[in-house]
């Protein structure tokens, strides 16, 4: 909480936590005119996928980045299983997926395909997995792989967690997709794009309730922030970022930032991450760093009035008041009801 008198501050102001082009290196290869040549030629490609091919095959799987990340946080949850647990049970799962799939006609690329697979995987994960949603944040039960299985609970990045190995097994087009606070799945497999939304049970939403419900700018849509399909690196982010709110949570702001700088070092336009970390910038009275996350946060994110209010509130405690108010102003425009802005906008000309 910060200490500046008269202002309407509590510690649910800002303790709200949200939960690439590649460069090819070019070789200069000066070869002689002649028919002599293309051996060199077909050898340097051959090589060339060699290497490629080596080079996947080195790269660790979803599922082992995952189990490697709890392992190296296991004192935050006491429910971890032994990494040969989840292996197993998710092996059993892809095995009973790809059996239900294998009687369907796969390949078509039809309506009927994406909703029939699915199907097979909502059933899977919530009928033989019996995994339920929660809501709890701040438990990293709920988050880690292997304790979600355990558990049969998890909130919607741990249970992301799970579509995305069985995905992963089975080479399914599904993928994490990202909102302002929430993450859910998408198949898309060219042709068809199915949102899955896992505290429903896997039920299709669209886009435009995501839209409406988070106010989502539309120019951050253009630019690819939310609702694009995250790579493997981003949704692990998200993973690092959910661990930076666990850490916040018991006031380990160390471990907290090391998440934070994790989490956007993989995605470095992922508006959460700077948010929150401005959020514990704020509460330990590093208000002019706070006020630049923020500020980062915003750009990516314009209608986040979480953000906005927490600027406000850093802006005050460095005596811009002029900049507070414009900020408590502008959450109240995008959110009228927002009573903690409406409470910090009237104290801004209050006597302190």
């Amino acid at each position: 909480m910060l200490a500046s008198p008269n202002l309407s501050v509590s510690q649910n102001q800002w303790a709200q936590s949200y939960v690439d082009s590649s460069r090819l290196s070019t070789l200069s290869v000066g070869l002689r005119a002649g028919r002599q040549q293309r051996p060199r030629l077909w050898i340097l490609v051959l090589l060339s996928l060699a290497c490629d091919q080596s080079a996947a095959a080195d790269r660790p799987t979803l599922i082992d980045r995952l189990l490697q990340l709890e392992l190296d946080r296991g004192s935050l949850c006491s429910e971890l299983q032994d990494s040969q647990a989840p292996r197993a049970q998710l092996s059993a799962a892809a095995a009973r997926l790809r059996e239900g799939l294998g009687t369907h006609e796969r390949g078509t690329g039809s309506s009927d395909e994406a909703q029939q697979v699915v199907q097979a995987l909502n059933e899977v994960v919530f009928d033989h997995l019996g995994i339920r949603p929660s809501q709890d944040l701040h438990d990293p039960c709920n988050l880690f792989l292997s304790s979600v299985l355990a558990r049969k609970q998890g909130y919607c990045v741990g249970i992301a967690a799970v579509y995305l190995v069985l995905a992963e097994q089975l080479d399914l087009p599904v993928y994490a997709v990202a909102t302002p606070s929430h993450v859910f799945l998408r198949y898309d497999d060219g042709k068809t794009r199915i949102n899955i939304e896992t505290f429903s049970r896997g039920a299709p939403t669209p886009n435009e309730q995501y839209i409406a419900e988070q106010r989502i700018a539309p120019r951050t849509l253009e630019r690819g922030i939310f609702l694009r399909a995250l790579t493997a690196d981003q949704f692990l982010a998200q993973v690092h970022n959910n661990l930076g709110v666990v850490y916040s949570h018991q006031q380990n702001y160390a471990a907290a930032t090391r998440e934070y700088d994790t989490a956007l070092r993989l995605h470095r336009d992922f508006p959460a991450a700077w948010y929150n970390w401005g959020k514990d910038l704020l509460l330990q009275g590093d208000y002019r760093k706070a006020i630049q996350y923020f500020s980062r946060a915003l750009r990516l994110h314009p209608n986040d009035v979480w953000a906005l209010n927490n600027r406000g509130l850093a802006y005050r405690s460095i005596g811009k008041e002029e900049k507070a108010q414009r900020d408590f102003e502008e959450a109240l425009r995008i959110e009228p009801g927002f009573d903690q802005a409406t409470r910090n906008l009237a104290g801004v000309n209050s006597p302190r």
